[in-house]
Parts: structure tokens; C-alpha cells; sequence
């Protein structure tokens, strides 16, 4: 007999997948209709097949957006019996990471991708009829493919897609739970979003990464249209404004992941060339030099068959990333990477369906594609924007060969082993393309298309090759800047690729001032180009000149940190600070003041204190900073720190815990409730505290407020028998109208704990629970801090280098018309 469960809602599950079956089978009318509207010869029958293309394209957008909002309603209603909402979220989860919670499924990054293809062929359908069709066809048969990864149905025995409306007790069906009727009641809560992802940065990284990734079909579309259409050189006005904003948007993405590395991981920086990080940054590469291909076309009729190359490799490539981050494959190798949900053989089969065409057409009609037989002059720009486009093509190939190494290994069953130092392997390679690329963003545009005069270009890049050489030297000579590098070679490389860095900020910015005359209409590649030097002059710099201050002269950690923890070989970049005990730390002078945790957030902040000495020895300036550390319970083992910085216009002071105290003496201090109003006074074992008032409008580093919010403090002055004084504010905030969380504060020095428990609108007063603890005589943590100098230049280039990116699809956009 057939078990009948209660209280389980079925309906949003069902209506979501009757929107993944809507928006396949819409999706595959729309590809078939712009098909036979590519294929028709009459007016009357294109324009019959359009409308029907148009409109399946419209209906499987609506569910689209019908499938997210689906998920979006049983995420906030908290439907845990749909296995997607239990896997992800739970009751703690702040709304505002509901997103970040949404997109960390596979599931839902497919959907998201899906998403910006309605999007961005909703654009491409109002701007561009001409090319609609074979475009769209394109754009329609990738809709069909992303939405086969949501179907989670069997077909001859082959699952296709993993449904993210899949309940829980289908999906374990094995659990002894799902054998009460009423097992719903009993999944009073969910896993939760990593707490690794519960960050800002994941809240808007991932959707334009994707966006970026999506916007990649557009350029490989327009070139397979082409093709399909035997039009060779038609296609390429339209296409450059698309692949100029893929190049930006997918840019953005990439920098934004290595901000949040930045300001959430701790090795120290903002690129570890992790195979996830790298899978994305080779299609950029490839996409930047089919930009440069296709303007050399438009200008001088050369390299278009290269152009057709690299945007079809772009996208196969952003196929094959899905493949290496979403198989299971890299699970050895890069801690981005998604585990297998089984769908590996369905992701190779949605690689080869658009690689195999795209390749067959691209080899049969090769020798149609106008070619220009005459090589291109050694003195002309499209030469050496070629050679540019060459060399980023050889540094994507080099950086997949290494990242695909597991790949290799399971297809011809070898033992290969990744690099042990990886950041060399990439970046004894790496350095030699940045003096290429730099040298020639600062040159090329000084040449002509065709033919440049020798004498003509020697006069203009004169000036600003003898700047960029004094400005450089005076950079690596008084600069401080000092590289560790491995050999001479390398440390060599390193100088050159200061000198190339600043020879193309400064060749640039002359280039806008003298040639173009200050028109910045005219200016996005030189601006682009000024924003590439700056982002490559940061990363110089703060490498360069990156000190770890937190330095244990004394040896106290020696052997501290066990055999194979990743502090092994560091210890002494590590200090020991007991609690409340200051400690000199480079020009710092640094305490250890408590720790406190907030109600829903599995984290535990650590509160440091930092005060800058002067050279008499004085407070110049102090700062606290808040580094956390959890035990992650999505499965990782051990301390997981994620640190926090002081920022500065000219360097960051970036900090995070490397230890902590094991905790081993257990705390039997308990909380003691008491329920007063403003006026009232609470004893504890050394003191007294009083509530001043009640604050209805409470500030604190671990309160991140949120609209609708109904929050209130309690404003509390604490006094102790040596004539201290100290402040304290718990807090208690309604989120949602329903949830109910209370943040506790802590006196460290004190070892005082007080929450805020519950307001008591009868008697007109608060619930306090203290707590005055007895453990803290052996409480420390083990710090690690670095200073990053100059880091905002970094940031400047990538912003500066998206100015130009959009400067120049707004003058592509206006040359079109």
C-alpha cells in the first residue's frame, strides 16, 4: 500500500517542472521555426516561420523565468522537502543570500545561463532582423540543450538533466525518515549555503560571470551564420559590438571572482591559477584575440578565416570549462570545482553538437573565406595585431594542456601529476606573454594598417618610449620594488615586464593626448589598453612588495602547526596572540580581544585590535579588524579562516586566523536571565552593568541590517570594582516579519557575555541573559597578516579597462548605425 505523506506541497514542484518541460519543447519549436526560416526562399513563408520562431522563443522565456521564480518561492517558504531547498538553504540564511544560495547547484547556475540567453536573444531579436534567424537558430538549439540539463527524466535508460524539483525522499529514497507519513514535520531545517559563499561577492559574481559566459554564443553565432549562409564578410559589423561586450562582461566576471578571492580566501592574493579559475580566463584570451582579427579584416581584408577560428573556439571552449567544472574530473585538483551529478556524457554531448558543425563548416567552405594572398607588411599594424592575437592564442593552448591534466590522464591512462609549484609553472610562461602583449598594446597603435613609414613611427613613439624607460627605472629603483624570483632568467622577465607594463600606460595615454588629440570618442582601445598596463602594473607592484608583517621572531610557533597543514613551511610568517595580551607586529602593535558569534551565522568572529605606533612610541592611529574562522560543515575538514583588511588609498592591511585555541577546557559558566528596563542595574561577579536605554536604531560591525527590519538594542554601561568603565549593545531584530535573531556582545577583557533574549511588551521590559565566563585563561588565536602596497591600482585597471571596453561598443554600436 501506497504511503500517503502530509503536509508535503506538491504543487509549486509540479508546476516547475511542467515550466522545464515548456520551456524544452518551446525551445526546440523555436530552433526548428528560425531553421526553416534560414532555409526559406520567399518573403511571405520567412516572415510565417519568424513569427512562429519569435513567439516559442517569448513562451520559453516566460518559463524560464517561471522555473526560477519557482524556485526562488519554495527557497523562501522553506519547502525542504524538495531536496534543491534542503541541499541549499536553511532557516538561518540571511534573504540576501537566497541568490547566492540558488546558483550554488548546478542545477540552478544551468538555469542561470539559460536566463541570460533569453535575455540577451530578446536584444539580439529588436536590434538586428537582418541576421535574426541564422542567429537565433543558433541561440534557440543552446536553449534546448541547457533546458535538457533540468528535465531530470529517463530516456532508454539514460537519465537527462537533474530535475531541481526532485523530492527528498525520491532523491534518498533509502532514509529511514521517508517511512513516516509525516516525515515533512520532521525537516524542520536544511543544510545551509556553504558558508565559504555567504559573501557579497557571490551574490553578484556568479550572474556576470554567466552573463558572460552566455554572450560568448553570440559571437560564435553570428560566424556560424556566415558560414551557414555562405555570406563570409557580411556577418562582422554586426558581430563586433557583441564580442567587444562578451570580452567585457566576461572580463568583469573573472575580476570580480578575483576580488572576492581577494577579500575571502587566504592565500594571500587574488589568482592561484586554480583549474576553475583558469577554465574561465582561457576564453577571454581566445574571444580577445578574435576581437583583434576581426578588426584587422575590417581594416585591411586579412585574417578573417583567423576570426572565424577564435570565435568558434571561444564558445567550444566555454563548453568544454562546463565539462571540466561540472564532471567531477577536477574534484582532485581545484576546490571550485562541482562534484558529478552524473550528467558527464550529456555535457560531451552538448559540446559536440556544436563543435562538430561548427568545425565541418569552417573546413568546407575554408578556401571560400576571402583571403587576401599577400602577406601582410612587418611594418603595418594588422602584423603585429596578429602576432598579439597569436600569442594569446599560444598562452589559452599552454594554461588547457596544464589544467587538463586529469582529463589526459583518463583518457590515455597515464599518471601525469599537476604541477607541485603551480603558480610558477604558469607564471614562468605567463610573464613572457605580458612583455609581448604590453609591448604591443603600447606600439601597434602608433602603426598604419598596410604600410607605416619608418621615420613617421620612430618620431612618434620616440617620446613616449624614452618616459615610459625613465619612469620604469625610477619605479624599480626607488620604488622598492624587490622580486623573488626563481633564477635570473625569470628576475629578468619580472623587470622586463615592468618596463613593457608602464611603456604601455604612458604610449597610450600619449597616443589620446597627441594623436587623437584628446577626442575621447575615438579612444576605447587606447583607454582599454591604458586600463590593461594598469591592471598588469598592480599585479607587479603588489607582488613585488608584498611583506607579511606577522613574523614570530621569537620562535614561539616552532612546530606548532602539524606535518602537511598548509602552515607547515610558514610557521614563522605566523604570530601567537594570547587574549588581552598586546603584541609588537611589524610598526603594529596588536591584541587578541575576545571572540563573539551571531545568531544563524556559523562563523566566529575574532576581534583584533590594532594601534599603529609612531617612532616616539605613540598611538598614531587604531583600528579593529574582524577576521572569522568556521568549521565548514558542507564537508571540508578543519579551520576555514576568511580574513579582513583595512583599506588604505595606498596599500591593504589584509589579516586572517591561522589557529585558534582547541577548547579542550569546557566552559560551565551559565547564562543568568534578567528582565529590566532602562534605569535598572545587573550584577555580576566584579562589577555591575546598566541599561541606559533602549536603542531603536542599533550599529554593529556583526548587524548587517536589512529593509524591513525591525531591530533594537540595548545600550548597556558596564562598571567594575578597579573603576573600569566599558560599553556593551546587544541586539534583537525581527527579519521577515517572522524571524527572530539575537546577536550577543562580549566585554573580553571581562570575559562578559550578554544576549539579548526577548522584549517583553507587557511589562515593558528586556530579557537579558549574562554570562561571565571562566575559560578564557588559556584563550588565543595564531594570526597571519600581510600588507598588500598599491593593491588599488589592480582595481583601477579593471575599471579603467571596462571604460574602454564600453567605449568602444558604444562607437561600434554608432558606426552600425
Amino acid at each position: 500500500m501506497e504511503t500517503k505523506y502530509i503536509g508535503e506541497h506538491l504543487l509549486p514542484g509540479q508546476l516547475g517542472h511542467f515550466f522545464v518541460l515548456l520551456a524544452f519543447t518551446a525551445s526546440m519549436v523555436a530552433t526548428v521555426a528560425y531553421f526553416a526560416a534560414t532555409r526559406a526562399k520567399e518573403e511571405t513563408q520567412i516572415r510565417s516561420w519568424k513569427r512562429l520562431a519569435r513567439t516559442s522563443f517569448f513562451i520559453q522565456l516566460g518559463a524560464v523565468f517561471a522555473v526560477f521564480a519557482t524556485i526562488y518561492y519554495l527557497f523562501v517558504s522553506h519547502r525542504y522537502e524538495y531536496f534543491y531547498v534542503f541541499e541549499h538553504t536553511n532557516q538561518q540564511l540571511p534573504a540576501k543570500y537566497l541568490l547566492s544560495a540558488f546558483w550554488e547547484g548546478q542545477e540552478g547556475s544551468f538555469l542561470l545561463w539559460s536566463i541570460w540567453h533569453c535575455i540577451l536573444g530578446t536584444v539580439l531579436i529588436c536590434t538586428d532582423k537582418k541576421w535574426e534567424a541564422p542567429v537565433m537558430g543558433v541561440v534557440s538549439f543552446a536553449q534546448v540543450c541547457l533546458a535538457s540539463m533540468l528535465l531530470g527524466i529517463y530516456f532508454f535508460g539514460y537519465k537527462v538533466g537533474s530535475d531541481p524539483f526532485i523530492l527528498f525522499r525520491h532523491a534518498n529514497p533509502n532514509m529511514p525518515l521517508f517511512g513516516r507519513s509525516d516525515y515533512v514535520s520532521h525537516l524542520t531545517n536544511g543544510n545551509g549555503l556553504n558558508p565559504l559563499l555567504q559573501n557579497y561577492w557571490m551574490v553578484i559574481h556568479p550572474p556576470v560571470l554567466f552573463c558572460g559566459f552566455a554572450s560568448t554564443i553570440i559571437p560564435f553565432a553570428y560566424a556560424f551564420a556566415g558560414l551557414w549562409q555562405k555570406d563570409f564578410g557580411g556577418w562582422v559589423k554586426a558581430a563586433l559590438p557583441w564580442a567587444l561586450f562578451s570580452a567585457m562582461i566576461l572580463g568583469t566576471g573573472i575580476m570580480m571572482g578575483a576580488a572576492w578571492a581577494y577579500e575571502s580566501l587566504t592565500f594571500g592574493g587574488y589568482w592561484a591559477w586554480d583549474p576553475v579559475e583558469n577554465a574561465s580566463l582561457v576564453p577571454w584570451l581566445t574571444l580577445v584575440a578574435g576581437i583583434h582579427t576581426l578588426l584587422i579584416y575590417k581594416h585591411s581584408g586579412h585574417s578573417l578565416r583567423s576570426t572565424f577560428f577564435f570565435f568558434f573556439i571561444t564558445f567550444i571552449l566555454i563548453l568544454y570549462s562546463t565539462f571540466l567544472t561540472r564532471s567531477g574530473i577536477l574534484g582532485d585538483t581545484s576546490v571550485h570545482a562541482f562534484t558529478d551529478l552524473g550528467m558527464s556524457g550529456q555535457l560531451l554531448v552538448y559540446m559536440a553538437l556544436f563543435t562538430l558543425p561548427a568545425i565541418w563548416l569552417f573546413i568546407r567552405y575554408y578556401k571560400k573565406i576571402p583571403a587576401i594572398q599577400r602577406e601582410e607588411a612587418t611594418h603595418s599594424r594588422e602584423f603585429w595585431m596578429f602576432i598579439g592575437s597569436l600569442v594569446l592564442f599560444l598562452s589559452a593552448l599552454f594554461i588547457t594542456f596544464t589544467t587538463s591534466i586529469p582529463v589526459w590522464n583518463k583518457l590515455f591512462g597515464l599518471d601525469m601529476a599537476p604541477p607541485v609549484d603551480q603558480k610558477f609553472h604558469y607564471n614562468k610562461i605567463q610573464v613572457f606573454v605580458g612583455v609581448l602583449i604590453a609591448l604591443g598594446t603600447a606600439m601597434v597603435q602608433y602603426l598604419k594598417y598596410k604600410s607605416t613609414p619608418r621615420q613617421y613611427f620612430l618620431r612618434k613613439i620616440g617620446v613616449p618610449t624614452v618616459v615610459a624607460a625613465v619612469l620604469a627605472t625610477l619605479l624599480a629603483f626607488f620604488g622598492g620594488i624587490n622580486y623573488r624570483a626563481h633564477g635570473i632568467g625569470f628576475l629578468i622577465a619580472l623587470y622586463l615586464l615592468l618596463y613593457a607594463t608602464v611603456y604601455a600606460v604612458v604610449a597610450n595615454a600619449a597616443y589620446i593626448s597627441v594623436a587623437l588629440k584628446g577626442k575621447m570618442k575615438a579612444a576605447g582601445a587606447s583607454v582599454a589598453h591604458v586600463g590593461f598596463g594598469l591592471m598588469l602594473l598592480g599585479i607587479l607592484i603588489s607582488s613585488s612588495r608584498q611583506q607579511t608583517i606577522s613574523l614570530d621572531q621569537l620562535g614561539v610557533l616552532e612546530g606548532y602547526f602539524g606535518k602537511g597543514s598548509p602552515e607547515e613551511h610558514t610557521s614563522r610568517e605566523n604570530i601567537y596572540l594570547p587574549r588581552n595580551t598586546p603584541m609588537h607586529m611589524a610598526d603594529y602593535r596588536v591584541t587578541y580581544q575576545g571572540d563573539s558569534t551571531a545568531a544563524g551565522d556559523p562563523k566566529t568572529y575574532y576581534k583584533v585590535w590594532y594601534e599603529k605606533l609612531s617612532d616616539s612610541d605613540r598611538v598614531a592611529e587604531a583600528f579593529h579588524l574582524y577576521p572569522d574562522a568556521f568549521i565548514n560543515p558542507k564537508g571540508q575538514e578543519g579551520l576555514i579562516p576568511n580574513p579582513d583588511s583595512k583599506h588604505y588609498w595606498n596599500r591593504d592591511i589584509f589579516t586572517y586566523v591561522t589557529a585558534v585555541h582547541p577548547s579542550e577546557q569546557k566552559d560551565t559558566a551559565q547564562y543568568v536571565m534578567h528582565d529590566v528596563q532602562p534605569g535598572d542595574t545587573i550584577f555580576f561577579s566584579n562589577g555591575y552593568m546598566l541599561l541606559e536605554r533602549i536603542n531603536t536604531r542599533p550599529e554593529s560591525p556583526k548587524y548587517h541590517p536589512e529593509p524591513g527590519d525591525m531591530a533594537i538594542g540595548a545600550d548597556l554601561k558596564v562598571y567594575t570594582q578597579q573603576d573600569e568603565t566599558f560599553t556593551a549593545m546587544p541586539i534583537y531584530y525581527l527579519r521577515d516579519s517572522s524571524y527572530q535573531y539575537s546577536i550577543a556582545d562580549t566585554i573580553p577583557q571581562l570575559s562578559l557575555y550578554v544576549k539579548f533574549q526577548q522584549i517583553l511588551p507587557q511589562e515593558r521590559k528586556i530579557r537579558l541573559a549574562v554570562k561571565q565566563s571562566d575559560t578564557v585563561s588559556d584563550d588565543y588565536i595564531v594570526l597571519k597578516a600581510y600588507v598588500f602596497p598599491y593593491i588599488n591600482v589592480l582595481w583601477l585597471g579593471i575599471l579603467t579597462m571596462i571604460a574602454g571596453f564600453l567605449m568602444c561598443i558604444r562607437q561600434r554600436v554608432r558606426q552600425r548605425k
